[in-house]
Formats: C-alpha cells, structure tokens, sequence
C-alpha cells in the first residue's frame, strides 16, 4: 500500500510540475518576475505555520521587529518564487541580443580568473541567497562551465527534469550524498564546482555559530581546501533592486590558516566561509531563504549533551555533532 501510494503521489508532483511549467514557456518576458511576486504573496499567506516559524527565526536572528520581521519574510517568499524564471529571463534576453556581461555586474571577478588558472581546483561556495539557481548559466557565460553539487529528488519521476536543466548549463551535477568521490576527482582535474553549503548538516557537520546561535554546518569546503588544496571562494548571485539584473560578488579564497592542524584547519575555513554569509544575509536578509530552520539539529544536540553531562539518560548518541571549542560565539 505505502508503495502504490508513494507511485501515485510521485505521480501527482510530476503533472503538477509540468502545468506550473507550462504558462511559464508562453508568458511574456516581462511578466514572469510580477507573476512570481504575486504567487509569493498568495504562499506566503496560506503557509501560516512556515511564515511564522521564519518570522520568528528572522526577530531571533537579527533582533528585528515584528513588522520588519514579516516584510523580510515576503522578500523570502518572493526570492524562492523569483528562482524558478532567473534563469530563463537571463536565456530570453540572451536571445534577444543583451549580452550577459550587461545583465551581470561582477564584483571580485579577478579572484574567480586567478582561481582557475592556478590549477587547483575550486570550490564556489553559495547558499540559497539572491538567485541562486541561474548561477550555473552566469558561470557558463562568464568563467566556465562548473559542476554543482545536487541533492537527488525525492521523485524519481522528477529527477530527467532537474538532470536536463542542471546539464545545460554545468557540466553536471554531483551527488550530495555518496559524490566525495566524483567530486574529488573534478577538484583534482583542476574544475571549479557550485556547492550550496548553507543548509542544516545534521549529524554530519560541526556546530558553529551562524548569526548569533549554533547551527551545523557542512565541512565540505574546509575538507576539501585542507585535503586537496581546493580553492574555496564565497560567491553570491543577488538581485539588483528595480531592475531585472543581477550582481555576482566573487570573494578571494578563504584558504587554511598556516600552523593548525587538519581538523582544526577544516573547521576554521568553515567558520571562515560562514562568517561570509552571515554578513551577505544581514546586509540584505530578504534575499536569503528564511523558510529553511537551519539550527534546529544543533539546538536539540546541544541539549542532549548538556542532559548526557549532567548524567541524564539521553539517545544512544546517533546525532551526535562534532562541536569547535570557542567557536560558539560571535
């Protein structure tokens, strides 16, 4: 029953996919950003448990009223909804003759040249900020064709869909869980790859603060940079306000610090790189996805290791996070 069940629901995902995509194909240029905008505001009012949860995670984070709070939430909303049409108002407008090089303005350009001509392979490390998803396409056009690190679909039935976008315009994507090795081997060959390193971790990454409180963050920068010599750039793909054009700012490498040891070297680039982000969110938090809890699993391992020093009964250990001595604290 749970499989019948699970094949209709895939089912269901996969025409409700395909007619959301359709008007997309035929609507006008420049009604795809306004549709996307109206449809936020219409998810962003009937996902009142999301809403409030990122509200409340938004006055948390960056001390912001309430007010405040919720016109951080919409921009939220808005900037998911905006990530389904970047990419193709960038190719329509590519079509039409607008050279990419004038709807991307590039910050820190000279980072991303020199990181590639060393040989080293690279790591652009990203978060689900600004518009995320059309940064394959601004790397094709710009710089070259990178990898992407991909978490496999749920659906099965979806996944020929997300396979033919990530590979028009990357050179394909890598698999979050069991890719070290495809990965590694594309570091190796001196390739650069997208990696969207801002999500939860879990039980396999370090807590670190991220905006004031402690979040598991994923080591895949810090490991690769100290094990391989990959160079780890921070990069970000945000909207400019009032225009349908786009910034990419490109950091300079956040490279291990000369004198630590391996894992405390790994742990300090990841720290590194989340200091990064924490400072792009709060300079412009609209443009971040508040709608994913990103501390919620270093809350409850916290917890359970204050209760297993106090010598309460707790889990058998199967969440447990690696934490960085002193790193807890802005």
């Amino acid at each position: 029953m749970t499989s019948e069940r699970s094949a209709l629901r895939n089912r269901i995902e996969w025409m409700g996919l395909h007619a959301a995509l359709a008007p997309l194909r035929v609507m006008p240029t420049r009604w795809l950003a306004p549709s996307m905008t109206a449809l936020s505001r219409l998810g962003c009012a009937l996902a009142v448990g999301r809403r409030r949860q990122a509200v409340q995670l938004v006055r948390d984070r960056l001390g912001l009223p309430e007010r405040e709070a919720r016109r951080v939430v919409r921009a939220s909303f808005e900037t998911m909804l905006l990530n389904l049409v970047d990419s193709t108002i960038l190719e329509r407008r590519l079509q039409a003759g607008t050279p990419l090089a004038e709807l991307v303005q590039v910050e820190g350009g000279e980072h991303l040249r020199a990181a590639l001509a060393s040989g080293r392979g690279v790591l652009l490390c990203t978060a689900h900020f600004g518009a995320w998803e059309a940064l394959g396409l601004v790397m094709h056009g710009l710089f070259e064709p990178a990898w992407a690190v991909v978490r496999d679909l749920d659906n099965p039935l979806l996944e020929p869909v997300a396979t033919g976008h990530r590979m028009r315009y990357t050179r394909g994507g890598i698999s979050k869980d069991g890719g070290g090795l495809k990965l590694a081997r594309a570091l190796r060959a001196g390739q650069s790859v997208i990696a969207l390193i801002d999500q939860n971790a879990g039980s396999s990454g370090v807590i670190l603060d991220f905006l004031g409180a402690p979040s598991s963050h994923h080591m895949v920068a810090g490991h690769f940079a100290v094990r391989q010599g990959a160079l780890a750039l921070p990069v970000y793909l945000s909207r400019l306000p009032g225009k349908p054009a786009y910034r990419l700012v490109i950091e300079a490498p956040v490279e291990p610090t000369p004198g630590l040891d391996e894992a405390a070297a790994a742990v300090d680039v990841t720290r590194r790189i989340s200091a990064s982000l924490a400072a792009r969110v709060r300079a412009d938090p609209g443009q971040w996805l508040w709608l994913h809890d990103r501390w919620r699993h270093a809350q409850r391992e916290l917890r359970r290791q204050a209760r297993a020093a106090a010598g309460e009964p707790v889990a058998d250990g199967r969440t447990a996070v690696a934490t960085a001595q002193g790193t807890n604290g802005t």
